[in-house]
């Protein structure tokens, strides 16, 4: 048994007074520790979150939300309707296609990613690429768009971090050059440039057509026959150019050609010149085409007859010009004559007989003083005269002094040869037009007249090469010197634009066409001469040889051009 003593109660309480202040040190001691154990088991949670929703950012949420355009914009890939012609054919739709995009906030090593997306044929340079991907606060960055199946799988096995596609669609134009200034192009965006692409850029969206497609009132065949013919005449002829349009009795335009053109699929290389459309942007002077509004004016305001005489024995004086004919009878013509053989003579004396002030409020009624109206943006004004002096007005009889489109022209002519009732033009198949009753420019009587002028011209003066076996062609040629500078050139350098207005049959018209060319070039062919009788007149045939079986025309048995007695045929 052990000795006990005061000594040795007070150590055994020393000692344990000291087991107990340890103990309690221990507590407080675990009591730390768990507060730093939950204090680290929380932060470590919150780090292992934040990292797994990164990658979930990187491999599945940006798989499935649509990217965002660097910080504010956005990438709305719609698909286009079609356009068709009025038999259906396919003119411009919309393929899918796989467009290529960066992150370059996931890119872990710009160069290398630069360097080896710049292997791949078809891709931006090493230095673009890299450029692209320098701004890590962007999340969405084009590289490269509507990229080939090829090229796709090449950059799928790069295995690049950031690198992604889109689904995308391509605008594409089927038959490249053909219908350019009408149908018109789109951008890389799908966002209408010029023609109906950039005038029904909203409506062109799947979503707004209930019929998912935009019926024009194009047709393929004639187009290509249009096409064909003018092409082969620009170069026969070494023209700068030409132009054609081919419209139906109810304003529709079965064709529109301007040349020089351009390939809608290639937007990269389009120029400013040949964007030009010359059928509805180019105020011309027409020359001896606007003969048939000055016969139509006399007529219908009853200053003249198809028998009243016109002096055309000598030139007509106007100011310090001189009116003078080309080929000129150089005698008394009556209207009929002054028609038939272009004289501008007897066609300032018809204009003499109503003055200025009933001439002026006809071409107002005909549309030729306002910019024309169409299912395009690209439409030119014409180029009216300041003041409308009696010298304007004999001027403008024979086609100089108003410039007009051809557009405006060849509605102005197909209203008054439609009965006189007005035409709206139109690139929509069906379209219906507010007004029901159309307004009525000149009498029946004078549209048949007209008519039956135009059809004379055929038979018996310039417009001669331009007739057509079974069938009642009727129409006018006309030849107008460029203005170049302040004058129109001298005898060996003038530039000219040669044009047949006409159309078929004559008794009740169907199709009504307008060709022109800039500046043709004389041939051995043509004798020296490069007039409209001589180059348009023909290349205006062979275009209604190829378009009239197209359109289903049955032939016609020749009618009687009674307008014959009032003609010296010698």
């Amino acid at each position: 048994m052990a000795n006990f003593s005061p000594a040795s109660l007070f150590r055994s309480l020393r000692e344990g007074f000291a087991l107990w202040r340890r103990c309690k040190d221990h507590s407080s001691l675990m009591k730390s520790l768990r507060k730093r154990l939950l204090f680290s088991g929380m932060a470590g949670v919150f780090f292992f979150s934040c990292v797994s929703y990164r990658l979930a950012d990187v491999m599945i949420i940006s798989k499935l939300v649509p990217p965002q355009m660097g910080k504010t914009g956005h990438t709305d890939i719609v698909k286009k309707a079609d356009i068709v012609d009025r038999n259906g054919e396919l003119l411009a739709t919309s393929l899918p296609t796989s467009s290529c995009y960066v992150d370059p906030s996931v890119v872990i090593d710009a160069d290398k990613t630069a360097k080896l997306l710049s292997t791949i044929r078809g891709m931006p340079a090493f230095e673009k690429i890299k450029q692209k991907l320098a701004d890590k606060n962007k999340r969405f960055v084009w590289l490269s768009r509507h990229i080939t199946p090829q090229m796709q799988e090449q950059i799928m096995d790069l295995g690049l971090p950031g690198v992604q596609f889109q689904k995308d669609y391509k605008r594409v134009y089927i038959h490249g050059n053909l219908f350019s200034h009408v149908v018109g192009c789109s951008d890389i965006e799908g966002a209408g440039v010029c023609g109906l692409e950039r005038q029904f850029s909203d409506e062109l969206s799947v979503e707004k057509l209930s019929s998912r497609k935009l019926t024009t009132s194009l047709d393929l065949g004639v187009q290509v026959a249009v096409y064909e013919e003018l092409s082969a005449a620009v170069a026969k002829y070494s023209a700068e150019g030409g132009n054609a349009i081919l419209m139906a009795s109810n304003g529709e335009i079965l064709a529109m050609v301007s040349l020089p053109d351009f390939d809608s699929n290639k937007l990269e290389k389009l120029s400013i010149s040949a964007m030009f459309n010359r059928n509805t942007m180019g105020a011309f002077e027409q020359g001896s085409i606007l003969k048939i509004l000055n016969v139509a004016i006399a007529l219908d305001c009853g200053s003249a007859k198809l028998g009243s005489i016109f002096d055309a024995s000598a030139p007509l004086k106007i100011g310090r010009f001189s009116v003078k004919d080309f080929k000129g009878k150089n005698r008394p013509l009556t209207l009929a004559e002054a028609f038939v053989f272009s004289s501008n003579i007897a066609s300032a004396r018809i204009a003499q007989s109503f003055g200025s002030k009933i001439q002026k409020a006809y071409m107002k009624r005909f549309g030729l003083l306002d910019k024309p109206t169409l299912e395009i943006a690209e439409l030119g004004r014409p180029i009216v005269p300041a003041s409308w002096t009696d010298a304007t007005c004999m001027s403008v009889s024979y086609g100089y002094g108003l410039a007009v489109t051809p557009l405006q022209l060849l509605t102005a002519v197909t209203s008054i040869v439609n009965n006189g009732y007005k035409v709206q033009p139109t690139l929509l198949h069906d379209r219906q037009f507010e007004t029901s009753k159309p307004e009525q420019l000149v009498s029946e009587s004078t549209s048949a007249i007209v008519r039956d002028l135009m059809r004379a011209v055929v038979c018996f003066g310039t417009g001669k090469k331009a007739a057509v076996d079974g069938m009642d062609i009727f129409g006018k040629t006309g030849t107008a010197y460029k203005l170049t500078g302040r004058g129109y050139g001298s005898d060996g350098n003038r530039k000219r634009i040669t044009t047949f207005l006409g159309g078929f049959p004559k008794d009740r018209p169907q199709y009504m066409l307008l060709v022109s060319l800039d500046n043709p070039k004389a041939t051995s062919e043509t004798h020296g001469y490069a007039t409209a009788g001589w180059n348009i007149a023909p290349t205006a045939r062979r275009i209604f040889e190829r378009i009239i079986p197209l359109l289903h025309c049955e032939k016609t048995q020749p009618s009687e051009i009674k307008v014959v007695k009032y003609l010296r045929l010698d």
